[in-house]
């Protein structure tokens, strides 16, 4: 920095350290509200980055060495982990470099033969330090605030898995609340399991979310709106609501059968309320399977199974008659009659029969959870 001057006057104050940390930390704490208000065991650690910090100037000063900001690195790491604002630190960090400055100058005007009017021209010497200091102040915060931001999300996705795969004990060690997930501290909550791909974060509600291997997890706060909010987003199973967090797994378990019974591709959001048949088909997915192949094996072997099956899905869903199916399905009634008499005598099952009908329904749903398998279980 090329000021031997500074750099004499610099050496002179490291002997008087003790005093200077006391005149700093005083100024810090008189005037900034921030640090005024921490408790005593944090002020008297900030004493000590005080003394640390102060020792690190001077020496810069003293040697005419470039900002090593070693110590200032580490102070401002320490106050991100500690949550003081930046705009704190640096206003504590130009008031340090005040004391030095001032100090600087009565040093110098204590000594008569110190050419006290070549200060001004030391001014460059010390705002080009408080500028390399800023600088990597600012940016050590920074890069802390990230690793910070990391380290939460890591503990968020910790939490969660232990919420969703039922291990209480885990989650009450590892200090686990509805704070650490952005949760409101009471229920109802909700469990919601969709697709991977559905973009469940946009939707404008509170909760965690984690994206696991094949499919995305969310506990959502149940404001009362939580499927119109995802309605069109993708295929979603939504849980009954629940009071307490460590209920997760059971709700997330209703609400990945939920997920699980929706056709493959849909954009549909289910409850198991809304679906019951279908959560209780999707919860023994190889009786399933089974069911399919022997109640509706010979229809999925025939070359116009799809357009059988429409008909049959038509009929079940909507209940209505013959002519209306024909309306929705553009094609003539007399078309329907004939498909649904197909259906009748391939599978041996009457379309007047309650238990029938119930198989009949109970197979279209696992073909279309797992319409490739069900498939091959004919062959």
């Amino acid at each position: 920095m090329g000021d031997p001057l500074i750099a004499r006057l610099a050496a002179e104050l490291l002997q008087d350290v003790p005093g200077l940390t006391d005149r700093m930390f005083a100024a810090i704490v008189a005037e900034d509200e921030t640090y005024a208000a921490l408790p005593p065991e944090r002020l008297a650690e900030v004493r000590e980055y005080n003394r640390r910090n102060l020792v690190e100037h001077l020496l810069d000063l003293a040697e005419q060495r470039p900002a090593n900001a070693e110590v200032s690195r580490e102070t401002a790491r320490r106050r991100a982990e500690q949550g003081l604002p930046l705009g704190a630190l640096l206003h504590a960090y130009r008031i340090g470099f005040r004391i030095i400055w001032e100090s600087l100058v009565e040093r110098a005007m204590a000594d008569p033969g110190y050419p006290v009017e070549t200060l001004a021209t030391s001014m460059t010497t010390i705002w080009t330090l408080i500028d390399g200091y800023s600088v990597a102040v600012t940016a050590s915060y920074h890069e802390a605030m990230v690793e910070l931001a990391r380290q939460d999300e890591r503990e968020r996705q910790v939490l969660l898995d232990a919420l969703i795969e039922g291990r209480v004990t885990d989650w009450s060690v590892l200090g686990g609340s509805a704070h650490a997930l952005g949760l409101p501290a009471r229920g109802p909550y909700v469990c919601v399991v969709a697709d991977p791909s559905v973009p469940l974060a946009s939707a404008g509600l509170r909760g965690a979310w984690r994206l696991r291997a094949d499919e995305q997890v969310g506990i959502v706060a149940d404001s009362g709106s939580v499927l119109t909010a995802l309605a069109g987003r993708g295929r979603i199973g939504v849980s009954t609501p629940y009071e307490r967090l460590p209920q997760t797994a059971a709700a997330f378990r209703l609400a990945q059968l939920v997920w699980a019974s929706l056709p493959p591709g849909s954009r549909e959001v289910a409850t198991v309320d809304s679906r019951p048949v279908a959560a209780l088909v999707a919860a023994a997915p190889e009786l399933a399977e089974r069911v399919t192949a022997a109640v509706l094996g010979p229809v999925l072997a025939r070359p116009d199974a799809d357009a059988l099956l429409e008909v049959l899905s038509a009929w079940l869903e909507s209940g209505a008659p013959t002519a209306e199916l024909a309306r929705r399905l553009y094609c003539h009634r007399n078309t329907v009659r004939n498909r649904l008499s197909r259906i009748e005598r391939l599978t041996g099952r009457s379309l007047e029969r309650p238990g029938d009908v119930a198989a009949l329904y109970a197979a279209l749903i696992g073909h279309r959870i797992t319409p490739c398998a069900a498939a091959q279980a004919t062959r």
